[in-house]
């Protein structure tokens, strides 16, 4: 989970220097690039969470679905 939390932190600062320099086509691709992969990779863990045989954690269910909409987002931020 560190590593998950390392890449948003990394979004972040990522997103904070395209926003403050929106006219960087190259910056914002990259951040369209890993917006899409972390999206596909938390759909993924959603995925994996909702087929295991165990008792569903329904707050863990949640908050992936919270990170992938807020990641989608961001995406249709940048996509303006």
């Amino acid at each position: 989970m560190a590593d998950n939390n390392y890449t948003c932190l990394n979004l972040e600062k990522d997103l904070a220097t395209s926003l403050d320099n929106p006219l960087d086509p190259q910056r914002s691709t990259q951040l369209r690039e890993k917006l899409v992969a972390e999206i596909q990779a938390l759909e993924e863990q959603l995925s994996a969470l909702q087929a295991s045989g165990e008792a569903i954690d329904f707050s863990m269910e949640q908050t992936c679905r919270e990170m992938i909409h807020s990641r989608q987002q961001l995406y249709l931020e940048l996509c303006r």
